[in-house]
């Protein structure tokens, strides 16, 4: 077993010469003195996706509301967004309060042109509402208690808008957006854009 002593101090060549399953079981023990270290280790040595997947599992049970964004910040990128999403999504009825944790960092993890992550975090968000919202305007109540929307700016016009799903028949060629003024009030106005127009800033105060 590899010297622990120092603190999650664990070089790849002393790490290497381990079989996967192994490694694995080092960073599991490693995760309980340095998440990062841990987390750092596990992307840089182990392959097998399993594992990445049985790390996501671990810092959903485990990580707190800020230490859940480390793990994401590791995870996502092995894992991918959606498979991430797909995973909150099985446990939103169960364990609503680890989708939620997830739910208040994964706008920071959108790619900015990805309007199918956009979607798909739209629909998780929409599954976290209360019932008795289900039909209202795109919202998710998060940790903070605060009320957030994830903002899109049309390029051409300036004009900023909430994603309001995709135009039937376009394949995905045609985002139906509703548009805001500047305070990010609904205007009440709906337009027709490609994806290519758009551009997904951070989420903003819901007002």
């Amino acid at each position: 077993m590899i010297n622990l002593k120092d603190r999650g101090i664990v070089t790849t060549q002393r790490f290497s010469p381990l079989s996967e399953e192994q490694q694995f079981n080092e960073v599991c023990i490693l995760l309980q003195q340095n998440i990062v270290a841990a987390l750092k280790l596990a992307n840089s040595n182990l392959k097998d996706k399993k594992y990445f997947q049985n790390l996501l599992e671990k810092g959903l049970e485990s990580a707190n509301a800020s230490e859940i964004e480390i793990w994401l910040r590791y995870l996502i990128p092995r894992l991918g967004f959606r498979y991430v999403v797909n995973v909150l999504e099985k446990k939103v009825e169960l364990q609503p309060e680890q989708v939620q944790t997830a739910l208040y960092w994964l706008p920071k993890f959108l790619k900015k042109d990805s309007l199918k992550e956009l979607q798909l975090l739209k629909n998780l968000e929409e599954r976290m509402i209360p019932h008795e919202m289900q039909g209202k305007e795109y919202k998710a109540n998060l940790l903070s208690g605060k009320t957030y929307k994830l903002i899109l700016k049309i390029k051409n016009t300036d004009e900023y808008a909430i994603f309001g799903g995709y135009q039937l028949g376009s394949n995905g060629s045609g985002v139906i957006v509703e548009i805001l003024d500047s305070n990010f009030y609904q205007t009440g106005g709906v337009k027709v854009v490609s994806p290519k127009d758009l551009e997904i800033l951070d989420p903003q105060p819901y007002k």
